[in-house]
């Protein structure tokens, strides 16, 4: 839906007067607002992921600002510099590991707050962030909404939430948490199928949720099919 249609589905399916006092057309778009930016909060949706690469790292620099400030703070889940794929690692680990090999040229980054932490040894060129990015509000009447086109019970959440946002200015408190429940139980439904879809992808050549030895610079998983080890 875009912004007109939820503001008429608002008013139709909320009994909504907006010539009341405590629905003025300006509480309406508040908390239109509001809705939109707690339903596209409310998971990590894949229809929200962005690629930037506007950004160029230089061999040597270590710390860079998020190259898209539309990017939420910490969520650059994978890096690329020129065709090198970089391992996030825990920003601690990455501190610790720099400490105690600072020459060492390994592909690692980290990120605390909005800074990227890069390991200055091993690359230099085009910077590729993979990330999430926080919406910007619904500004006129054909701005569609990021579940437009994609999965549009999104919209239904955002009506229902919206009108449970203004019927708790309207003292009707029951009626209001009805709305909003049935507006966080369409996002949860809309969730259990993007992570139902997402259980199916699996890395080639690695099972899925191995975890990464920083310090020794191997998945923890080798040691064990590692017959060196025994």
């Amino acid at each position: 839906m875009n912004l007109s249609l939820i503001i008429t589905e608002i008013v139709v399916r909320g009994g909504i007067d907006t010539t009341a006092g405590f629905y003025t057309d300006a509480m309406l778009d508040r908390d239109i607002d509001r809705a939109y930016k707690w339903a596209t909060s409310y998971k990590k949706w894949p229809f929200t992921e962005y690629m930037d690469k506007s950004g160029v790292f230089t061999s040597g620099t270590e710390e860079n600002s998020y190259p898209n400030t539309n990017f939420k703070t910490d969520n650059i889940r994978a890096l690329k510099i020129g065709s090198k794929l970089f391992q996030k690692v825990n920003f601690y680990d990455y501190l610790q590991f720099r400490e105690d090999f600072p020459d060492n040229d390994d592909k690692i980054f980290s990120d605390y707050g909005r800074t990227l932490y890069i390991n200055p040894n091993a690359a230099t060129g085009t910077m590729y962030a993979y990330g999430q990015l926080t919406q910007s509000a619904l500004s006129v009447g054909t701005s569609d909404t990021i579940f437009a086109g994609y999965d549009e019970e999104g919209d239904d959440a955002i009506v229902d939430k919206t009108i449970g946002l203004l019927y708790i200015r309207g003292k009707k408190r029951q009626e209001a948490a009805d709305f909003e429940a049935r507006a966080q139980k369409t996002l949860d439904e809309l969730w259990g199928r993007v992570k139902d879809e997402q259980a199916m992808y699996q890395g080639k050549n690695r099972s899925l949720f191995k975890r990464y030895d920083v310090v020794r610079g191997r998945y923890y998983d080798d040691d064990i099919n590692n017959p060196l080890r025994w």
